[in-house]
C-alpha cells in the first residue's frame, strides 16, 4: 500500500481533531508527566498500535476483514506475523473494554466446515483464537496444532464441551439433559457419568448422530443455539 493510501486510512480513522487530540493525551501521559523516555520502543509501538486499532474496532468491530493481519500488514507496512504479535501484546497491555470473544465466537462459527472428522474453522483474530484454545483445553478437549497457526481443529463431540464450558449455568443445564436424553434413544446402553466430558462419551457416536443429537435443543439462549446451529450445518452440508 503506498504511503497516500496509508494516509488516506489515517485521515478516516481519526477524523476529527478530538480523535487526535485524544491519541495524543495517551502518548502524552506517557513521556510527558515526568516520565521522559522511560517507555521502551516495543511498549511505544504497542501503545501506539492500540491507539490505532481501536479506531478500527469502534467503527467496524464486526467486520474480521477491516482489521486482518493482512490488512493491517499492508497498512502498516510491516509483516503478518508482527501485527499478530501486536495484536497480543496489545490486548494484555490495553484491553479493548468491548471485546466480548464469545460473541465474536457466535458470529464467526458460521464459517465453519466438517473434513476428516473435525470441525474446522480459521480464526482470524489471534486473540480470539487464544480464548475459544483456552476454552476447549479447559473443558477437557485439545486442539491440534497446525502449520496456520489461527486455525481451530476440534472433534465434534468435543466441541460439544467447549460449547457447554461457556454457556451459563441455565443453558448448559437445559443443553446437557436434552443431548443426554437423545444419545440414551439413539442407544440404550450408553450410561453417562458425571467425571468424564461429552467429547470421552460420544466418540463412538457417527458425527451424523452428534448433529442430530444438537439440533435445535429447545429453550437454550442464543449463544449455545447458534453455535450448535453452525457445527451440525457444517457437519450436514
Amino acid at each position: 500500500m503506498t504511503q497516500e493510501k496509508a494516509k488516506e486510512k489515517y485521515d478516516e480513522l481519526f477524523a476529527t481533531e478530538a480523535d487526535k487530540a485524544a491519541a495524543f493525551d495517551e502518548i502524552a501521559r506517557r513521556f510527558y508527566f515526568a516520565n521522559f523516555a522511560t517507555m521502551s520502543k516495543s511498549d511505544f509501538e504497542t501503545l501506539l498500535f492500540s491507539l490505532y486499532l481501536e479506531q478500527i474496532l469502534n467503527c467496524s468491530e464486526n467486520n474480521y476483514d477491516a482489521y486482518s493481519d493482512y490488512t493491517l500488514s499492508k497498512v502498516l507496512g510491516v509483516p503478518q506475523s508482527r501485527i499478530s504479535t501486536l495484536k497480543v501484546r496489545k490486548e494484555l497491555q490495553y484491553p479493548y473494554s468491548k471485546f466480548n470473544w464469545k460473541e465474536s465466537f457466535k458470529r464467526i462459527s458460521q464459517r465453519a466446515i466438517y473434513e476428516d472428522r473435525k470441525i474446522r474453522l480459521y480464526i482470524p483474530d489471534r486473540n480470539l483464537y487464544l480464548e475459544i484454545k483456552n476454552a476447549v483445553e479447559t473443558s477437557g478437549g485439545y486442539v491440534e496444532m497446525q502449520l496456520s497457526p489461527n486455525l481451530l481443529q476440534i472433534r465434534p463431540e468435543y466441541f460439544i464441551d467447549l460449547v457447554l464450558a461457556i454457556s451459563d449455568d441455565d443453558d448448559r443445564k437445559k443443553a446437557s439433559e436434552e443431548i443426554k436424553k437423545r444419545a440414551k434413544e439413539k442407544d440404550k446402553t450408553i450410561e453417562f457419568m458425571e467425571r468424564k466430558s461429552f467429547g470421552q462419551q460420544l466418540g463412538g457416536f457417527a458425527p451424523e448422530i452428534i448433529a442430530d443429537l444438537l439440533s435445535n435443543i429447545p429453550g437454550v439462549g442464543p449463544l449455545v443455539g447458534t453455535l450448535f446451529k453452525n457445527v451440525c450445518k457444517a457437519i450436514i452440508g
